[in-house]
């Protein structure tokens, strides 16, 4: 009897570890939950540049993902210092971000002057610059996921305390702000100023310059609309934002997920566009009900303005890195 109980165990055994070997692995096992953890430059409080991402793409592609994959939005600039998020997603210290270009252009070379693309962001992913674009990314061991700021022309806002109104009033203008506009600042023979975002209410409310370049949000979140007296018109180039990922954290992300996540990218590219300048325009508003006056160039004082901050900004941009990045970028951004 006891024979037959240790024969039928044996054999039982046997059957069990067959199956075993033949069934793939659980379900479970296969469909490990995949975590990005995401950070931005902006504060969680910024509705256009925090909150509209989080709810219009973030909080989509979870629900999409049906748990397979969580981006987790760990939160803005109190998390990673802005400047150091680049060199934290290369190294896999958070997994994605969105940052200003300006703030990884060492590690991206030439991806400093991507905001002066003529093309919108759809026009790029269908004429080959969102492919060249990523191949830069991929070198620097990252994935260039899309623009995470989509935005139509005319998003940099220049906010003075002095009028102008012709080419001979902007010379020698001290102009404060991130190094991104000092090619722009010496194209206008004004004089250029370094300022961190946090300085930037202080140096126009003490005058230690006459103004500065930012967008309609950041000037809000700092207080600009307490000590600008007057906002230009037009504006000029596109949001710098980017959207890396690290390239081996991408990597480990299931094919099929991947392209959800790229489709869905670029269909929040398309919608970002015009609800930026819709909200773009309010912010003026809010500029003006404070106080300041909007100074509305003529057509040719315009043209000069936006021409001459551009051809300034190519002319920085290849002082700062001299090779063949910079004008490998403008041939990509030259309209055939």
């Amino acid at each position: 009897m006891k024979k037959g109980r240790v024969l039928i165990l044996v054999v039982l055994g046997l059957v069990l570890a067959c199956a075993f070997l033949m069934v793939p692995p659980p379900a479970c096992a296969q469909d490990k939950v995949i975590t990005l953890n995401f950070v931005s430059f902006a504060p969680a409080a910024n509705v256009v540049e925090f909150q509209y991402m989080k709810q219009e793409l973030f909080d989509r592609i979870n629900k999409l993902a049906k748990g397979r994959l969580i981006i987790n939005v760990k939160g803005g600039p109190e998390v990673v210092p802005p400047p150091n998020l680049g060199k934290a997603v290369k190294s896999g210290v958070i997994d994605m971000a969105a940052i200003p270009n300006a703030f990884f252009e060492d590690l991206v070379p030439g991806i400093g002057v991507a905001h002066m693309s003529p093309f919108t962001a759809v026009e790029e992913r269908k004429n080959g610059v969102y492919e060249a674009i990523n191949e830069i990314y991929k070198k620097a061991g990252m994935f260039y996921w899309g623009r995470g700021e989509a935005t139509d022309p005319g998003y940099f806002i220049m906010f003075l305390n002095k009028p102008v109104e012709k080419q001979a009033d902007f010379k020698g203008l001290r102009l404060g702000g991130t190094t991104s506009f000092h090619g722009q600042y010496r194209g206008l023979g004004a004089v250029a100023t370094t300022l961190a975002t946090t300085d930037y209410n202080t140096a126009m409310e003490r005058g230690v310059v006459d103004g500065l370049v930012t967008s309609a949000y950041i000037g809000m979140a700092y207080g600009l609309q307490s000590v600008s007296k007057y906002v230009v018109q037009p504006g000029f180039w596109r949001s710098s934002v980017a959207v890396p990922i690290n390239l081996a954290k991408w990597n480990s992300i299931p094919p099929d997920l991947q392209k959800m996540m790229i489709n869905e990218m670029a269909a929040f590219e398309a919608k970002f566009a015009p609800y930026e300048l819709q909200q773009r325009n309010l912010f003026i508003k809010k500029f003006t009900d404070a106080g300041a006056k909007v100074i509305t160039l003529s057509p040719d004082a315009a043209r000069w303005f936006v021409n001459a901050s551009t051809e300034g900004a190519w002319k920085y941009a290849e002082e700062r890195q001299p090779g063949d990045a910079i004008p490998y970028m403008r041939r990509l951004f030259t309209k055939k």
